[in-house]
């Protein structure tokens, strides 16, 4: 018989454009071309080869991603599609070719993760290699996403066993097989139940039943020691609240402001007492504590004071009901209170503001020396 030419070579136009590529081809037409010549091939083997030397992994986008800064999801996207212009490989149209054939799924697998798209992926991996499927499930780095191939892998494995099992007992096998494959924390029994038929015997699955049960009641007594300790805090805070309702504080009447010097009962100004034993005069007390608010404390306490002035203003004219009366006290008493919170939550001189004021220098004015 005479020997075979290269035009009777029905290979020779795959090794013709292989041999194009291995000079440095980055035509994308040569490369859609070798990747329908794979396609119609019987043997998935050149181009299941061919597509992972060409198709790089793809970023995986978690929920994770999702929820953090919004410019950094935008940013890979715009990666990932820079990377498809460059590479001479079309994606799209070698998973469509693959797709018309009907045949050749694990490269269409390939090319699914090429994209980014392992739910896609691990669908189809489950009509040709359910192996497959677990292994890109097990890849999976978002916990969300993991649980949810896993789902799909059991509810495929509880359907597949279904249409050949009567008594349902190759579903819970097959079933409580893919529990033990996912691993812990992944799914649980309950997660599960729905894909079991009604007629499942308890027996086949009841250990895993005691283990999830065993988990409720393990929660439980954390919950419930949570509980407790949180029911103790709430009892000592509210004794703590009653003791203070109780504890006043004794200014004598020749008491000076720590700041001023100045005889507190003798200015005509709101003073302030601290546990600590110090008595300070409003305006000395503002004067020390402004300087270490921040800029939303110092524009929240100018606003009270002009509130107050103006809320007092008002009670003071003429011609008003008990009613309104009653209405301007109950306000100037609560914008006192947030003032108060905010100037004197705690002691000037016992409090941060004096650990704050260490590395500041000692003032030379003269109203900051005692008389």
């Amino acid at each position: 018989a005479p020997s075979a030419t290269f035009v009777d070579d029905e290979n020779a136009s795959i090794r013709y454009m292989e041999g194009v590529i291995k000079l440095g081809s980055k035509s994308r037409a040569i490369y859609n071309y070798l990747t329908s010549l794979y396609a119609g091939m019987e043997d998935e083997g050149p181009l299941f080869r061919f597509l992972s030397a060409h198709v790089p992994p793809a970023t995986m986008f978690s929920s994770s991603h999702i929820s953090g800064a919004g410019g950094g999801v935008t940013e890979l996207l715009l990666k990932q599609a820079d990377e498809e212009r460059k590479s001479p490989l079309d994606k799209s149209y070698a998973l469509r070719t693959i797709l018309r054939t009907g045949r050749h799924f694990r490269s269409a697998v390939k090319l699914y993760m090429g994209f980014g798209m392992r739910q896609q992926a691990v669908e189809l991996a489950l009509k040709v290699d359910p192996s497959l499927a677990r292994e890109l499930a097990r890849q999976s780095d978002d916990k969300d996403e993991t649980k949810r191939l896993w789902l799909m892998i059991a509810r495929n494995a509880a359907a597949n066993a279904g249409s050949t099992s009567r008594d349902g007992k190759d579903v819970v096998a097959r079933v409580v097989m893919v529990l033990k494959d996912c691993g812990p924390d992944i799914l649980s029994i309950e997660d599960v139940l729905p894909f079991l038929p009604d007629f499942a015997q308890i027996d086949q699955f009841k250990d895993e039943i005691c283990d999830a049960l065993a988990s409720y009641s393990s929660k439980i007594e954390h919950y419930l020691k949570e509980m407790n300790e949180c029911d103790q805090a709430c009892d000592a805070l509210r004794e703590e609240l009653g003791r203070l309702k109780t504890v006043g504080t004794r200014v004598r009447g020749d008491a000076r402001c720590a700041f001023t010097n100045k005889y507190v009962l003798e200015e005509r100004e709101p003073f302030y007492a601290f546990p600590s034993g110090y008595v300070v005069l409003e305006t000395a007390l503002k004067r020390e504590v402004m300087p270490y608010l921040n800029q939303k404390q110092v524009g929240r306490v100018k606003f009270i004071e002009n509130e107050l002035a103006r809320v007092r203003r008002l009670r003071g004219s003429g011609g008003r009901s008990t009613h309104e009366m009653a209405l301007y006290d109950y306000e100037i008493e609560e914008l006192q209170v947030e003032l108060d919170g905010l100037v004197a939550a705690e002691c000037p001189l016992t409090g941060s503001v004096m650990v704050d004021s260490i590395d500041h220098g000692f003032s030379d004015e003269e109203d900051d020396f005692f008389c």
